[in-house]
């Protein structure tokens, strides 16, 4: 297991226009992740995701299975 796993992430975003900025911290508060990225760029926000999925433990796409299933987005 990925040893970030096992820590307390903490995750914050700041948004100027389409510019997001994202940095993902641990419980001692040192970043261990920082991008930013414009919000319109598809390989942008695709590259974000997989960084989320690895930092999290949990896959984006199951996610959005399971909310479409139980229709909570639409």
């Amino acid at each position: 297991m990925n040893k970030f796993k096992k820590k307390k992430l903490e995750y914050s975003h700041t948004r100027w226009g389409d510019i997001v900025k994202v940095e993902i911290r641990d419980k001692n508060r040192n970043i261990i992740y920082r991008n930013k990225f414009n919000i319109n760029d598809k390989k942008a926000i695709l590259s974000f995701l997989e960084v989320l999925e690895n930092y999290s433990g949990f896959s984006v796409t199951e996610i959005m299975s399971e909310r479409l299933k139980l229709g909570e987005w639409w």
